[in-house]
């Protein structure tokens, strides 16, 4: 074999194998069942622009909350109440863009993730004001106070994960243009501890604008009146 026929084949080999992860995700992206999906939201980006997301499990139990369960993730715990309904499993994200026939992998995995239907631990935070996209949020219990919620939203047609997430008693509130309240109840000092955050939306920062530290004398009274922005 010739020296020049040997570099031909060699780059058609290359461009061979350059191709292959590009078709494997395309054929992944329009062959995937969203009849699958474990949930499903409907959210708009900062322009109005509908998409729909896909929670799909590649693999995945079922179980109900019980102290009588012999497994970790079932057992009755801060993060589950007897008889919940909890799936455990990877989860991959996809996005489908309203009048568009193709179903698009993001890229996004939920690796071993304990979802408390129950609870609904993923939900979203419907936008109140123009210019502001829906967020999604995929949600983990940390303790008998706190959840700790991952921010996802549309930009630029894809979705976007934030550098950092809400961390919180009470599920976020909308208090402004790309503008969140969450507050957090600290049962050693019986104090709720109430942020504001501002979210940049091209570079997914979540930046404190403002911390206010209160101890209410009738708690129930405080939780009753924190307004319910989530879906």
């Amino acid at each position: 074999m010739n020296s020049k026929l040997l570099k031909v084949l060699l780059v058609s080999i290359v461009f061979i194998f350059m191709l292959i992860p590009v078709s494997i995700d395309s054929a992944d992206a329009s062959s995937v069942n969203t009849k699958k999906s474990r949930v499903t939201y409907i959210l708009k980006d900062s322009a109005g622009k509908k998409y729909t997301v896909y929670v799909i499990p590649t693999s995945e139990k079922k179980a109900k909350a019980s102290y009588d369960s012999n497994d970790g993730w079932s057992f009755v715990w801060a993060g589950a109440n007897p008889g919940d309904t909890l799936y455990k499993g990877d989860y991959k994200l996809y996005l489908k863009k309203s009048g568009s026939k193709s179903v698009v992998y993001t890229g996004i995995q939920l690796k071993d993730y304990t979802y408390n239907a129950s609870r609904k631990m993923i939900y979203s935070i419907p936008s109140k004001y123009k210019g502001q996209p829906d967020l999604l949020i995929v949600a983990e219990t940390e303790s008998s106070n706190y959840e700790y919620g991952m921010i996802h939203y549309v930009y630029k047609g894809k979705l976007k994960i934030a550098k950092s997430g809400f961390d919180y008693t009470l599920r976020p509130q909308n208090i402004g243009k790309n503008s969140f309240r969450i507050t957090g109840y600290n049962n050693a000092n019986g104090k709720w501890y109430t942020r504001d955050y501002k979210l940049n939306l091209s570079s997914g920062k979540l930046t404190e604008t403002q911390l206010l530290v209160k101890r209410y004398n009738d708690m129930n009274k405080f939780i009753k009146s924190w307004r319910k922005d989530w879906k």
